[in-house]
């Protein structure tokens, strides 16, 4: 029996887990179906999926301990899957639209897995209108983060719309983690000292800089409950990128405007908006380049999102401003020190929540704005065309809505996870992204096309 400990940062997502903050993330995938049509796709897709016996690494890991109560939690392999569990089949039902089916996604992620068990689930859901189906995978976060968990999705598809054998998606293994020449170099007492320093900056008031002490109350910080909801957009890329172009910021510098225009409309419509803007924690990747092996790797910076700002430029300018300093901030730190420093700078956090005063007093940051990068090409199943990507996040006591992209094929696709309690008006929140788009590039002068897909 093979035994693996988890890193720190990978043990504090089996810690953190509770019946109200589940510790999973998910995908969901929807797909164009071939010529034989929805019924006879998913019919084979079942068979085929439920005979399949290898299973690689890391589908075949499960917890030494099933138990959030334990220290250093550690991974052992399994060889003999429960497939009738892990692989499901649902049936939307009609009209089979994108309501129907962002209700059937929340009741799925808003159930906690069996940590006795493999780390991961997939549900196959058909009855979508147009001729679509979709597949919903949930991995626990002690095992992926959104690079690994989109490279492990995008292995079991295919570039090659002919190629109709493709097995399951457990099949495909996630590649070793590469051994880095910087893990190798202990780092100088002037480079601990140094990442020592600026750890501390995230804990105090800074005029600047984005702290964990920049933000407000907001009734999207309290304390949550384990139902979620779950909403969708999804934008032609181009149109986002022209936009960053014409004021030479970056992709996600656009994308965190676009959720600081929806969530001011959203806190105006309740009368709730804080004077002071609301911040973000944008994941940033630590790893090597090529790295998609399993596990975590990455690091948060912090950013306002401009909800204090009615000109979406001005907002946009302003959120360039702050993640550009956040950068810096992190660029300071030696690359040998970045995991020990994310480690530290998110401390506070996870000790709060393990300490169950999470959602209490003022929040370290108001929500979670992280974009994976995808690929370019179109993306198979057995013939059936991958048209969306959908992430779906995790919420904790504290931050009770987070918004994840994923970029496909010239789409950014947006997964809005919330708590149900906290932001009863969900749609709200996706249809704001579209407006404040639109709002924003009214703003520039830019002529807009469709503004989702």
């Amino acid at each position: 029996m093979t035994t693996s400990r988890l890193s720190p940062m990978d043990a504090a997502f089996v810690q953190l887990e509770t019946s109200c903050t589940p510790m999973h993330v998910a995908a969901l995938m929807v797909f164009e179906a071939p010529e034989e049509g929805v019924a006879a796709f998913v019919k084979r897709l079942m068979e085929d999926g439920r005979k399949e016996t290898r299973i690689t690494s890391p589908w075949n890991k499960v917890l030494m301990s099933g138990s959030r109560w334990q220290l250093a939690p550690s991974l052992v392999t399994s060889y003999d899957p429960d497939l009738e569990y892990h692989l499901r089949h649902l049936s939307l039902p009609s009209p089979g639209g994108e309501k129907e089916l962002g209700q059937l996604v929340a009741r799925l992620h808003s159930q906690p897995m069996d940590l006795r068990k493999l780390l991961w689930e997939c549900v196959v859901i058909d009855g979508l209108e147009d001729n679509r189906f979709a597949i919903y995978v949930k991995f626990h976060h002690s095992i992926v983060d959104g690079v690994s968990g989109a490279s492990l999705l995008m292995n079991g598809l295919s570039d090659h719309k002919d190629d109709l054998t493709t097995p399951p998606f457990w099949v495909h293994a996630s590649p070793e983690k590469p051994l880095s020449l910087r893990s190798l170099n202990l780092p100088s007492l002037n480079a601990v000292m140094g990442t020592a320093r600026n750890v501390l900056k995230m804990f105090g008031e800074n005029d600047s800089l984005t702290t964990l002490r920049s933000a407000p109350r907001s009734p999207l910080n309290g304390r949550i409950g384990p139902q979620r909801r779950f909403a969708t957009q999804a934008f032609p890329l181009e149109r986002l990128k022209s936009v960053a172009r014409h004021e030479g910021v970056t992709l996600n510098d656009v994308v965190t405007c676009l959720v600081g225009g929806s969530l001011r409309r959203y806190l105006q419509d309740i009368t709730a908006l804080p004077r002071d803007s609301l911040t973000a924690a944008i994941p940033m990747s630590l790893r090597e380049e090529g790295d998609t092996s399993s596990g975590n790797a990455v690091g948060m910076i912090y950013s306002i999102v401009g909800t204090n700002i009615a000109d979406p430029v001005i907002r946009l300018r302003e959120i360039y401003a702050s993640t550009r300093r956040a950068k810096k901030h992190v660029q300071q730190v030696p690359p040998q020190m970045r995991v020990p420093y994310s480690l530290a700078s998110m401390a506070p956090a996870i000790l709060k929540m393990l300490s169950g005063m999470g959602g209490t007093g003022r929040p370290m940051f108001n929500t979670v704005v992280s974009n994976v990068p995808g690929g370019r090409k179109e993306k198979y199943l057995r013939g059936a065309r991958l048209l969306h990507l959908y992430p779906a996040n995790i919420v904790f006591q504290g931050m009770a809505v987070s918004f994840t992209c994923y970029s496909h094929a010239g789409a950014l696709n947006v997964g809005i996870t919330a708590c149900r309690d906290s932001v009863p008006h969900m749609q709200r929140l996706a249809t704001g992204l579209t407006d404040a788009l639109v709002e924003l590039e009214q703003g520039l002068g830019i002529a807009g096309g469709d503004a989702c897909l």
